[in-house]
């Protein structure tokens, strides 16, 4: 129960405009809700995205305490299905193309959202499969350091863009699970995007910095990761400890 109120905070800053968004229908009753629960639109289909991409994780975490027992999945059905559910609220109310959802883009098909601040130029053809295969082998590896399999398949995602859309949402989420997966952060408690959305800017230029492939840039994003896992452990603590403390109630 105490992981489901944490995943449900960490939804909630998965993304800033999620948050800002997302306020414009908090107000809004069931009764004005389509009967089948589609979203009404833009705003509450990236708001109900964010949360079943985390509760999604949460899922594949298993038990408090039994990281371990969790069956792992395949990196190629983790990314299909993670996306899957971050886009397909989208795809309900026309915002992605169908056809995109949990799909990766094809080796002769350009993303249509443009990388970390302003970075264009996504890999294509066989580049594109070389480092998706890198990707995948991150995301199944056993023996690298924890904090490098984190930061290294977050910063690939948002910046390779392996889909058409939806790539900063599903890079941040991977990036929750492989924490508690590697052991960095077993509880899954801790909110690691509180970082980020706290100065979009600084996030931005060091996945920019990543992408440049150079030492420093490199650097600085491991840095940056580093320091989004230690304030998302400091968030965490706090929300449970406002949990014990009785002033989030259970919903």
């Amino acid at each position: 129960w105490l992981r489901a109120q944490v995943a449900s905070g960490a939804a909630r800053t998965t993304h800033a405009a999620s948050d800002r968004r997302a306020s414009s229908t908090a107000g809004r009753s069931a009764d004005d809700r389509p009967a089948d629960g589609a979203p009404t639109g833009p705003g509450e289909a990236l708001a109900l995205a964010a949360w079943r991409g985390q509760a999604h994780v949460g899922e594949l975490l298993g038990d408090l305490g039994g990281r371990g027992t969790a069956p792992a999945v395949p990196a190629a059905e983790l990314l299909a299905g993670l996306h899957r559910d971050l886009t397909a609220h989208l795809a309900l109310v026309g915002a992605v193309p169908e056809a995109a959802v949990g799909r990766p883009r094809s080796a002769d098909q350009r993303p249509r959202e443009p990388g970390p601040d302003g970075l264009d130029g996504a890999p294509v053809g066989e580049e594109l499969e070389v480092r998706l295969a890198a990707l995948r082998a991150v995301l199944e590896a056993r023996d690298a350091p924890a904090l490098a399999r984190v930061a290294v398949a977050h910063a690939e995602i948002v910046t390779l863009r392996p889909f058409l859309v939806g790539n900063g949402q599903l890079g941040r989420v991977v990036a929750r699970l492989l924490a508690v997966r590697s052991g960095l952060e077993p509880t899954g408690v801790a909110v690691l995007d509180t970082h980020g959305a706290a100065d979009p800017g600084r996030y931005r230029r060091a996945l920019a910095g990543y992408a440049s492939g150079t030492p420093a840039g490199v650097a600085a994003w491991l840095t940056f990761q580093a320091d989004a896992v230690v304030a998302g452990c400091q968030a965490g603590a706090e929300v449970a400890t406002a949990v014990l403390a009785g002033r989030v109630q259970p919903r």
